[in-house]
């Protein structure tokens, strides 16, 4: 382990070249990641649970602004969504409200529309079709589509947005889609190829306020600015520091020091060697070998690798029994006892959560030797070591 040194200077730099990248985002060309959206954006249904106070007040600090679920079509509306909406409105945190789609036909997308706005929290600053799963029977899906946003407009001023993943929303809305506000595409493993606004890039980003894991999206600069969809939200944004916290860091002498902490930016993922035995988690927006969607019942859940493809584009998970792309999934070491070499460096943390950081922490090029132990949720391993707890994805270590 080593030390990391810290000057005053550096953190100023690394401040104004972020400050300086969120202007040049709001004026450039491209498809450009806001730097200011550092802080989360996340989308929050009854699955996060009734919030209390205390966590949406400290989740205020983390998020640039929150897209809360209101129903599951109009049979079923979120049972926390009027308190934890509440409590948004309470503590001064932009939100938009989403319905997530169960029509079956035009006329029942317009009974739904009208549902979900008369069930939402007119604070919201905005509504989203959330369109993943098709259920129309009479019609066209694309009518139902622009059936919901018709009505809508009808009841409100407010931005309207679409939500898919890039495979569904271009097979069974690619006319209706594009008569929206704005776009909310899901891609966990690159970024999307079609217009977007919003790039919903993972389903498994920790919130501290919350204490776990929820989808994250990052906003897409160049079409609509974060202001756009939450007033005042880049002001707020770029009051925290872009560069992330200071955290106090410890050498294996035990003297401490400070490291200023760079937030997780999404990116294309680099090929990782997956191999028969390794544990994999399965993601929301899974795809099998010949591009189609994994039953959602299925995914975010951990499975065993039995085999991989020689040219290592898709894995045969036991348990599934499928052949499902690489991309759809991150790969995790398991087994009991083992030693591994680190390929990037590490921080260590107190459990197995990986939410409180001890302040130490290996580098590249390190050995470790520790049990495999699974996350509390369920949705991966980690590295128990007398040290403390180490991520175990395959992408950041190798056996030794």
């Amino acid at each position: 382990m080593r030390k990391i040194r810290h000057q005053t200077w550096q953190k100023r730099t690394a401040q104004l070249v972020a400050l300086l990248g969120v202007a040049a985002g709001l004026a450039g060309g491209g498809q450009v990641v806001a730097h200011a959206s550092s802080l989360a954006v996340p989308d929050i249904s009854e699955w996060q649970g009734k919030l209390s106070a205390n966590q949406v007040a400290n989740l205020k600090n983390q998020v640039s602004f929150v897209i809360n679920r209101r129903q599951y079509g109009s049979g079923y509306q979120d049972k926390d969504a009027t308190n934890n909406t509440n409590l948004y409105t309470q503590y001064g945190i932009p939100f938009g409200e989403y319905d997530y789609a169960r029509f079956t036909s035009a006329s029942s997308a317009k009974q739904e529309a009208q549902t979900f706005y008369n069930r939402s929290n007119k604070n919201a600053q905005f509504y989203v079709l959330d369109f993943e799963e098709d259920d129309v029977t009479a019609g066209s899906t694309n009518s139902a589509v622009q059936a919901w946003l018709n009505e809508m407009r009808s009841l409100t001023n407010k931005h309207v947005i679409f939500y898919s993943y890039q495979s569904f929303a271009t097979t069974y809305a690619n006319a209706a889609r594009q008569n929206f506000d704005a776009q909310w595409i899901a891609n966990y493993s690159y970024q999307p190829t079609i217009p977007m606004a919003l790039w919903q890039y993972t389903d498994h980003n920790y919130l501290a306020a919350l204490n776990e894991y929820t989808d994250n999206s990052k906003v897409i600069t160049s079409v609509h600015p974060v202001t756009w969809w939450a007033d005042d939200s880049v002001a707020t944004a770029l009051t925290h520091n872009p560069t992330g916290p200071t955290t106090p860091a410890t050498s294996a002498t035990g003297t401490s020091t400070t490291s200023t902490v760079a937030p997780a930016t999404p990116a294309a993922p680099a090929r990782v060697s997956l191999q028969k035995g390794q544990r994999a988690y399965l993601h929301r927006h899974a795809v099998t070998l010949t591009g189609a969607a994994v039953a959602k019942r299925n995914t975010q859940k951990l499975y065993t690798i039995s085999r991989v493809k020689a040219n290592g584009t898709a894995v045969y998970l036991k348990g599934l029994n499928q052949w499902v792309k690489t991309s759809s999934v991150t790969g995790y070491w398991a087994g009991s006892h083992r030693t591994f070499k680190l390929t990037h460096k590490l921080n260590l943390y107190t459990s197995a959560a990986l939410t409180r950081r001890t302040g130490s922490y290996y580098v590249t090029g390190d050995t470790v030797t520790g049990k495999l132990v699974k996350s509390p949720n369920g949705r991966a391993y980690r590295i128990k070591t007398k040290l403390g707890y180490l991520t175990a994805n395959v992408k950041d270590s190798t056996l030794a």
